[in-house]
């Protein structure tokens, strides 16, 4: 309403209020996305939706920001977001790191069940709200009423992350200032956010409540300690001890490392220096966000999709045109998998050296590195699967499999052999006219083609050329991402893949991913008849006129034993979820004696059956065959007339009859 009534040149100063109101906006709905609000976790919920969904934040991202910072407190690291908002926040251009992190929020997040459904939520509200928002208001409403309060909102949370984004480098604190202005309408803010930071790092050295008294004390007696140098107080790092100690002068505070008793104990000289891995890593985070960025992969993978939507929007649909980008689309699959994974990679099958120059054209037409990067990778993904070391991690999110490897550098390059590929001349000539070859095949071979037999240059540029491996590119990212994440683990469930025949149409038959990480080198994919693998059956067509040969199976019976093991730990999962009553191995032990005193004199209505004591009081009047079959065995020795002498009783009747075991006879 403010800024709906101010003239143009106080605009500024509304949106300022609106942009500072957000903020609350935004701690409420934090509030309740940690159940902190409101005492009923549904309405924390629904009223925390609501506060993010003008922010654009799905609220399960900061529930899981939450979950970061409590794993940040007991590493002793200060840093809740991701590394490279909290780089961005160091340096000048700190004011966007809070647009990084919605970017984050947004777009890097994992695909889990309440993540989606929170997710779902924002995209629907945007999906109304912006073209409500444009009919009603037209463009320069929506910016004026939503989007540059908004820009005001990131400003505002940008100060905020700087201001709690404490960090240590070879354990000395690192220090930043801001620039006054906004240091002086901050401060008020931050001083909150920086002593709830602190909660994070301080392991109880000041108790939480005392945290304010402490921090205005010192600020009595030292008038320029800052909050940062508060934290630093505060914050306890192992294995080495601290020496603090405030500086009157200037305030500063300055950190002195000592050997802790430990080692002082030991004779062991402190250490002073960081093993190479560690000194390794540590440089490649002290770099900047925009060091580790393959830029020109992510220039790529960005303009190539916008001039594939530019094509398809400005260019006359020919169909000639479209079956054309079909066809090059669907032969840079074929060139992948039955080429660089199927071929090279695993070295599944043999073929004479047409075949292999084909395959590698055809998978060079993809735009997915030459065969010795490709097959690197992947032999680094199958030796190191769901560790660090591999290069499309899917435990790093679904879209650091699916894409973010291809753009976010690594500290270190997997190690993964590939000699043998080397040894081939046709992967060498490959390799080094790589770029020559795939934009020439890939690209202008299309175009020329549409261009040269009915005249659709433009349509052949766009799309036979380009937007087909742009669709190309991104089903064969889904054998890294999706594969890993739908399906089911037919063969075993040590790693992530899953076999999913959905995931088989869009990766050109990879979407048997459990059994290709369990058989490797079995020159198929979906192994049944009727799975649909057209790598597999390009092979073994070839494989009928001897162009590929020593066509590579794992024998059928290992197939077989690990659906049974599969079946077995499915199984033994839902037998320990149901109670059989107490194990043997835990049942104590009477005498004939003591078994007979519990009926005669305790009156208790026990039986024996195979050497086991049975307290069957509860079930004497549920008995189907009537109370007296039972009554008889009191105290007695049923084990024959339960085995068949009287009835051989069903499963169902002796997992009942387990339930009831209360000691073994003591023979």
């Amino acid at each position: 309403m403010l800024v709906y009534v101010l003239p143009w040149y106080l605009l500024p100063i509304g949106w300022f209020f609106m942009g500072t109101a957000c903020c609350g906006l935004f701690a409420v709905g934090y509030a309740c996305g940690n159940d902190l609000f409101f005492k009923n976790r549904v309405i924390n919920y629904f009223v925390g939706t609501l506060c993010m969904l003008p922010l654009m934040y799905p609220l399960e991202y900061w529930k899981r920001i939450e979950k970061k910072i409590e794993k940040v407190a007991a590493s002793h690291n200060t840093t809740p977001v991701r590394d490279y908002v909290v780089e961005l926040a160091r340096g000048p251009y700190w004011w966007l790191s809070s647009f990084m992190q919605w970017v984050s929020s947004n777009f890097a997040f994992n695909f889990s069940k309440n993540m989606l459904i929170s997710a779902s939520f924002l995209y629907i509200f945007i999906a109304l709200f912006f073209p409500l928002m444009t009919y009603g208001l037209g463009l320069w409403g929506l910016f004026k009423f939503y989007l540059i309060p908004l820009f005001v909102y990131h400003f505002w949370m940008s100060t905020f992350i700087k201001a709690s984004s404490l960090s240590y480098v070879y354990e000395k604190p690192t220090f930043f200032t801001l620039p006054k202005w906004v240091q002086y309408l901050a401060q008020d803010f931050n001083i909150g956010v920086t002593l709830s930071h602190i909660h994070n790092c301080s392991n109880n050295f000041v108790p939480s409540y005392k945290w304010k008294e402490a921090y205005n004390a010192l600020k009595k007696e030292y008038q320029n300690i800052s909050e940062l140098s508060f934290a630093t107080l505060l914050t306890k790092i192992e294995p080495i001890a601290h020496t603090q100690r405030l500086d009157p002068k200037n305030s500063t505070l300055t950190v002195e490392l000592q050997p802790s008793e430990e080692s002082t104990k030991s004779g062991e000289q402190p250490s002073t220096s960081l093993s190479a891995a560690a000194k390794a890593k540590a440089e490649f985070d002290a770099q900047p966000w925009y060091n580790k960025v393959y830029w020109t992969t992510t220039i790529f993978l960005i303009l190539t999709p916008t001039l594939s939507l530019y094509g398809m929007l400005t260019t006359p649909f020919v169909a000639k045109t479209y079956i054309t980008a079909f066809l090059s689309y669907y032969i840079a699959g074929i060139g992948i998998t039955a080429g660089y994974h199927r071929l090279f990679s695993h070295r599944s099958y043999d073929a004479v050296w047409p075949v292999r120059v084909v395959l590698t054209l055809m998978g060079t037409t993809a735009f997915e590195m030459s065969v010795f990067d490709w097959c690197h990778d992947h032999r680094a993904h199958h030796r190191f699967t769901d560790t660090d070391k591999d290069p499309y991690n899917v435990k790093r999110g679904f879209w650091w499999a699916h894409m973010g490897w291809l753009i976010f550098k690594r500290v270190e390059e997997p190690d993964a052999d590939i000699s043998d590929l080397k040894k081939d001349w046709v992967l060498r000539y490959q390799h080094k006219y790589y770029m020559l070859l795939s934009f020439g095949l890939g690209i202008f071979f299309p175009m020329w083609i549409c261009g040269h037999f009915w005249g659709d240059w433009k349509g052949g540029f766009f799309i036979a050329g380009i937007a087909s491996k742009v669709l190309m590119m991104q089903c064969t990212f889904c054998i890294n991402s999706l594969a890993h994440y739908i399906g089911e683990a037919t063969y075993t469930d040590q790693r992530s893949p899953r076999d999913s025949w959905i995931t088989s149409l869009v990766t050109f038959g990879e979407g048997y991913h459990n059994f290709h990480h369990e058989f490797p080198y079995d020159y198929r994919n979906g192994v049944h008849s009727t799975a649909y693998d057209p790598g597999k059956w390009l092979i073994c067509f070839l494989s009928w006129f001897g162009l590929s040969y020593n066509l590579k199976r794992f024998p059928s019976e290992l197939f077989q034993k690990g659906k049974i093991q599969m079946a077995e730990k499915k199984i033994q999962k839902e037998r320990e979820s149901l109670f059989w009553g107490k194990p043997l191995d835990q049942l104590p032990s009477y005498t004939r004696e003591q078994f007979n005193t519990m009926v005669k004199i305790d009156k208790r209505q026990l039986m024996i059956i195979s050497d086991v004591i049975y307290d069957v009081s509860e079930f004497v009047e549920k008995h189907p065959g009537g109370q007296q079959y039972i009554k008889d065995y009191i105290g007695k020795d049923a084990t024959k007339a339960f085995n068949g002498i009287v009835y051989d009783h069903s499963f169902a009747a002796r997992n009942i009859l387990d339930t009831y075991r209360i000691a073994k006879l003591q023979l």
